[in-house]
């Protein structure tokens, strides 16, 4: 489909349909804008009650028009696009950008008349509808109506995706000029009824020009179209998310805490950055991420920094939003930090990072001396050279433009104040230094970065065929679950089966201490005291009988007792994403305070031990806090859920574990739902 976008993208004619003369309407923006891009190729405007629109001949029809025609754009009332559409196929036309509303953002009306566009479409390849069009500005094709842009249409090398115009032209826009960015691509879809975003990032693969695609998706359904190109190439180039719309997503998976977590933004944040694609929080952070990536750092940027500065105030305040953002400095080398000494005066500290006070200023050979040690430091992947103020800055931006072409780590500014020239800023672009203005920024997008790491390959699913598996119990209650769990290799207590009357029984051969239960397919039964905990003796079972007996229902699960850690493990199938694993902290408040996250399936073990490290619980296990322990054990049981769901099929849609408890009996599954 690339070659359907890059006739999109670069059509050698635009037919204009509802083309205007007053240019307090997008219809009468549309051909200004096209002419101030310097587009070449043949524009066509078409309304029937115009000679000419901005200087070109205005036919009354597509049919009028005298050449053949590569894109359309649609600027008319929902109720004529029927015939615009039927114009298009008949003449063969090759793509179009519907600006017009009134479809699926508009109710069910809209969305019945949005299923008919694209049926109307065809084989056309169309953005929109209820879009501003896009802007190839490295092909001189600016078919929108940002004045923005037709200010000033420099093209750069950041490519946009967007359902949201105001985002692309107006907030992502104005911003990257104030922070001198500029775009390769923008591409506002609307409401994405066309061309898909797989499509949309295939072609930007392989488009030269563009180095960076930031994606601003209100729908999973978009993201889930980018995860699709990224799985199908690699991550060929960075991508970033800005995911608008972050509340629920309205998956509820019935009967279970997994329902009202699987809506979370986690869920899509996981997804991405198991992929390698960094998501951002807010219009800032996607473009300061784009200027990190652009230079070319990576994840392994966010690591080892050393910062210098003349002003203890700017590196305490760096060094806190870094502490924040759990970015981590570099240990200088016991080398560097003796060279360090000896260069500087006594009073100076040398650890990192580095406050060389104003005598930076008064001596910049000395300032100098110390930048060179630490970029040439081998466990400093980042160096931040932190800027003040000065009348005139170009001495010292010269001075870091040549220690950054020697080699050595990679430079960002972190430029706190100003200067009373201009010229300081250029020299600092022109060697390649990217430049942040405020510390929190900074940190936040070195963090994010640092969490985008591209997960391993996951080992074959061979470790758990198919066949081994056995389909899941319908309509399973709580013993049939842990029984089919257990032929599954998932660990769980020694349990048994009973009714009612054989309940003392049941536990002598159970053993000690115990937990009783229903034996039901319902959750949250400990909601309405269907769990007794901790039962020590068989005295406490018989003071407990008549509580257990006024129950209801005859049938009971009688479990070993095994306390500890307490985790949540979930695998289900999720309508855009496919198998998702959650993990986390678990418990009857896991929905209270979730402490969860999201890995799509299959994930490596590596992904499973990084992802619940992140976790109070995982943190608590791992560290072996207050004697806790089982970390590995507790890796073990999550992997191997998610490659019990993976072999289990289509058959399954659910499997979740809450508590799985973690401690010196290893990770064991307490309590288990399983739905098909």
């Amino acid at each position: 489909m690339s070659e359907a976008v890059a006739r999109l993208l670069r059509p050698r004619s635009i037919a204009v349909v509802g083309a205007s003369q007053a240019m307090n309407k997008l219809a009468g923006q549309l051909i200004p804008t096209l002419l101030a891009g310097g587009y070449t190729g043949a524009i066509y405007p078409i309304n029937p009650r115009y000679q000419e629109v901005a200087g070109q001949r205005c036919f009354a029809s597509l049919d009028e028009v005298p050449g053949a025609i590569d894109h359309c754009i649609i600027v008319v009332g929902r109720e004529r696009i029927a015939d615009v559409m039927e114009a298009c196929r008949r003449l063969g036309v090759g793509s179009a950008s519907i600006f017009s509303s009134g479809f699926a953002e508009a109710g069910e009306d809209g969305a019945e008349a949005q299923r008919r566009l694209v049926e109307m479409a065809g084989g056309m390849s169309f953005i929109g509808p209820n879009c501003m069009g896009f802007a190839n500005l490295v092909d001189g094709v600016l078919a929108t109506t940002s004045s923005l842009l037709r200010s000033d249409p420099t093209p750069g090398d950041i490519a946009v995706l967007s359902q949201s115009g105001g985002i692309a032209f107006a907030s992502l826009g104005f911003t990257a000029r104030a922070m001198d960015l500029r775009f390769s691509h923008m591409i506002n879809t609307g409401n994405s009824a066309g061309v898909s975003y797989t499509d949309l990032v295939e072609f930007l693969f392989v488009e030269p020009r563009a180095k960076v695609v930031i994606v601003a998706a209100e729908s999973e359904a978009v993201v889930g179209q980018v995860l699709a190109a990224v799985q199908r190439h690699g991550l060929v180039k960075p991508i970033i998310l800005l995911k608008l719309g972050r509340g629920d997503t309205g998956v509820r998976m019935a009967l279970s805490h997994t329902g009202s977590l699987a809506g979370d933004y986690r869920l899509v944040q996981g997804c991405c950055e198991q992929a390698g694609i960094v998501c951002a929080d807010d219009i800032d952070e996607a473009l300061g991420a784009a200027e990190l990536l652009r230079h070319g750092f990576t994840p392994e940027h966010a690591d080892g920094l050393a910062a210098i500065c003349i002003s203890g105030g700017n590196i305490a305040l760096f060094a806190d939003h870094a502490d924040r953002a759990g970015l981590s400095f570099a240990p200088l080398t016991a080398e560097t930090e003796a060279a360090l000494h000896a260069t500087l005066p006594g009073y100076i500290s040398v650890h990192n990072p580095i406050d060389i006070t104003a005598l930076g200023l008064e001596e910049p050979k000395l300032h100098a001396a110390a930048l060179r040690l630490a970029a040439q430091d081998a466990t400093v992947r980042t160096l931040i050279p932190i800027l003040t103020s000065a009348v005139d800055y170009t001495p010292v931006c010269t001075m870091l433009a040549e220690i950054r072409a020697e080699g050595g780590a990679p430079m960002i500014a972190l430029w706190t104040g100003g200067s009373m020239e201009t010229r300081s800023p250029e020299i600092l672009h022109a060697a390649g230094i990217p430049i942040f203005r405020s510390s929190g920024l900074l940190a936040r997008c070195l963090a994010q970065l640092r969490r985008a790491r591209p997960a391993p390959r996951p080992a074959p699913l061979g470790e758990m065929p198919r066949a081994a598996v056995g389909a899941p119990p319908t309509d399973a209650t709580e013993a049939e679950s842990l029984a089919w769990l257990e032929q599954a290799g998932i660990p769980v207590p020694p349990f048994e089966a009973c009714d009612k009357a054989g309940l003392a029984e049941a536990a002598g051969r159970v053993g000690y201490p115990l937990v009783v239960k229903l034996d039901t397919a319902e959750t949250h039964i400990s909601d309405t005291g269907g769990v007794f905990l901790d039962i020590r003796t068989p005295a406490e079972l018989a003071a407990l009988t008549p509580r257990i007996a006024a129950l209801p229902g005859d049938r009971l699960v009688v479990a070993r007792f095994l306390p500890g850690q307490e985790l949540i493990v979930s695998a289900f199938l999720h309508p855009v994403f496919g198998r998702v694993l959650l993990l986390g902290s678990g418990g009857r408040m896991v929905e209270a305070q979730p402490d969860v996250r999201f890995l799509a399936l299959p994930a490596a073990r590596e992904s499973v031990a990084a992802a619940l490290a992140e976790t109070l619980a995982g943190c608590i296990l791992k560290a072996g806090q207050r004697g806790a322990t089982g970390f590995d054990a507790a890796v073990d049981l999550i992997h191997r859920v998610g490659l019990l769901a993976l072999a289990a099929g289509e058959a399954l849609r659910q499997i979740e574990l809450n508590p799985v408890t973690v401690g010196a009996h290893g990770a064991v599954a307490v309590d288990a739902s399983i739905i098909r």
